[in-house]
């Protein structure tokens, strides 16, 4: 953290914006940088040591500790208004040119500490997905018709708007360093029967049973509470999807740090088949 830090807390009641050159500081935070994992073991009978039977990352909790300057005014008040308890809020923080967000609740709502010209106050946040997300996100084509026109262009020689991508494997790269949920579309161009993604590092299938006609598009979510699919009609009509998903079909399945191989088919025609994957550009432990 630097001068150049900015936070950014956002709520359906308002939003507040910590910044150095504002009459908002925040002058400590405690707990954004490093998670805790409980971890279970097992011992044996003439075991040195101990063997590791499960892991799983803890919910974070996070105290901020700042102050409110001169002219104080209402922005005491607007403070305690927006971090209200039992509302849900982005805590966003923008620094070296990138941004990231948690989504939280307030565990502890600010408490403010009267004074002449400076007041302090600390709250305390609880973050369920404890990871990092960036703002940013980004959509790769699978499969499928993938553009080529660019500005600038040369009209002379050979050139294409768009080529069919005719390889069943792409890689995806996650830049952060934990697994990272996304969202898959499958869009049927013409009819086509049992789409399917294969994640070849993990071996998880996320595979649909049914015969897509042509416009009918699935849309399956592994993101950490918003796992599902939904199916969307031709003409737009929504319904749910999920019982169209094989039994097989692992909505555990993410993006892992580094490269990840990814196969797209179809029972059925897979040349009228398009895949797209929707992530974050990264996902981190701590910021």
């Amino acid at each position: 953290m630097n001068e150049k830090t900015v936070f950014i807390y956002e709520s359906r009641i308002g939003r507040l914006e910590f910044r150095y050159n504002s009459r908002l500081w925040i002058t400590d935070v405690g707990g954004i940088s490093s998670v805790e994992v409980d971890i279970s073991e097992s011992r044996s009978s003439m075991q040195t040591g101990s063997s590791i039977t499960a892991q799983s990352v803890k919910p974070r909790f996070f105290t901020i500790d700042g102050a409110i300057f001169e002219p104080i005014g209402g922005l005491r008040e607007r403070l305690l208004d927006i971090i209200a308890p039992q509302v849900p809020a982005t805590l966003t923080v923008e620094q070296n040119g990138e941004s990231w967000f948690l989504d939280v609740v307030p565990e502890k709502t600010p408490e403010v500490t009267p004074g002449n010209g400076v007041q302090f106050f600390q709250l305390r946040l609880h973050a369920a997905y404890p990871y990092w997300r960036t703002t940013s996100s980004y959509a790769m084509q699978l499969s499928g018709l993938i553009a080529l026109f660019r500005f600038p262009f040369c009209t002379g020689g050979k050139w294409w708007l768009s080529k069919y991508s005719d390889s069943y494997f792409s890689t995806v790269v996650n830049n952060g360093n934990t697994p990272m949920d996304f969202k898959l579309i499958f869009i049927a161009r013409s009819e086509i029967e049992n789409p399917e993604l294969y994640h070849v590092d993990t071996r998880k299938r996320i595979l649909i049973r049914k015969v897509m006609t042509a416009g009918e598009r699935i849309i399956i979510s592994t993101v950490y509470g918003q796992k599902g699919a939904v199916l969307i009609s031709a003409s737009g009509e929504v319904t749910n999807g999920f019982r169209y998903l094989s039994i097989d079909s692992d909505l555990s399945m993410a993006l892992l740090p580094g490269p990840n191989l990814l196969r797209c088919d179809a029972g059925y025609n897979r040349e009228g088949l398009r895949v797209r994957i929707e992530a974050p550009k990264g996902v981190k432990s701590g910021v």
